[in-house]
Formats: structure tokens, sequence, C-alpha cells
């Protein structure tokens, strides 16, 4: 520290250093501001760095995770069409069916065939999973699960030998060897 310098001096000495502070917090900022709003400006991938596929931002919120809003529904093409792969240590299997979700597009006739299907099921139920339901998903092994039914595995045109559950209104179907979500159908109860 310089000791007797001018007054004039040590005001011009402050305003310097206010400045550049000022500057530092601008762009900071700035900097943070275009970390959270650029990539969903440009449907990229939202802050966590997932692919904004299907959330549905006028869901509730999960209380499992992160509490990043939940699909309301999606497919993976992937779980869909070839079931019988197993896990991985390196995930794989995960990032697959996480990559290749998609919107559902159901037909009407095919949501109406699927109520009728579970409307007589007696299906493992819960209002609010112990999970995430974001397609990819692991499904915890204490979750119950049944065999999804042949009927619907012929109106959905895959997931044979997959499992489900009904959560809410919805329709969860479990990739059967990785336990992950390979598909969330909305209003099927």
């Amino acid at each position: 520290m310089v000791a007797n310098l001018p007054r004039i001096e040590e005001r011009e000495g402050t305003r310097r250093l206010m400045m550049f502070g000022c500057a530092i917090a601008a762009v900071l900022f700035v900097g943070f501001a275009l970390w959270f709003v650029a990539p969903q400006m440009f449907g990229a991938t939202d802050y966590v760095g997932r692919p904004s596929t299907g959330a549905d931002n006028s869901a509730p919120a999960t209380t499992v995770g992160t509490g990043v809003p939940t699909q309301r529904e999606a497919i993976s093409t992937s779980a869909k069409e070839d079931p019988a792969q197993n896990e991985d240590s390196t995930g794989r299997r995960a990032r697959e069916i996480r990559q290749t979700a998609g919107p559902a597009n159901l037909s009407d006739v095919q949501r109406e065939q699927l109520r009728a299907i579970f409307s007589s099921a007696s299906a493992p139920a819960m209002d609010r999973p112990n999970f995430e339901m974001m397609i990819g998903t692991s499904v915890p092994r204490q979750t119950a699960v049944a065999d999804l039914p042949p009927e619907a595995t012929q109106v959905l045109n895959g997931f044979w030998g997959d499992q489900y559950l009904i959560t809410g209104k919805s329709l969860v179907i479990v990739d059967q060897r990785s336990r992950r979500v390979a598909a969330i159908i909305a209003d099927v109860r």
C-alpha cells in the first residue's frame, strides 16, 4: 500500500477499481444468462445436457433426482424394435434408449384399444412413481412391474416381452432386461 497519495489519485484509483469490478460482474451475468437460455432457445438441450425430446413443461416436476419436468408421452424406437438387448457396464443400452426417444404419435384408435386393454387388466399401479418419468431412466428393482400383454404389443407394433406399470393415468413400458423406461403413453386409464 502506498502512503501519502494525493486525494485526487486515491479517488482515481478507487474509481478504476470499481469500474473493473463492475465490468467483471457484467461479463459474468451475461455469461450465466447465456449458459441457461441459449440451449433452450435453439432447442438443443436443457442446461443439464439432456435432449429436449418430449419434456412437458406444464407437467409437475418429479420429486426424485434433479426435479426436471417429467415427460408426458414418448417412445424409444430402439427399445420398441429390439427389446432383448442387455444393459452393459458402460450404459450403452440406456444411452440408446434415451437417444432414440421421440413422440408417441398414436392414433385415436390405438389409444382406445390400449384403454380397453388396460382398463380390465390388474396392472401394478402407483400414483406417484419412485423414479423420474423420463425415457431411459432406471426403474428400481423394488418397483412392481408386470409382463406387457400380447394385445398391447400388437397395438403398439413392438415392445415384445417387455414389462409395464401404470402411474397415475399413464402407461410406462419398462425394457425387460435393462429395466429402463422405454415408453410413456398418457391417458390409458
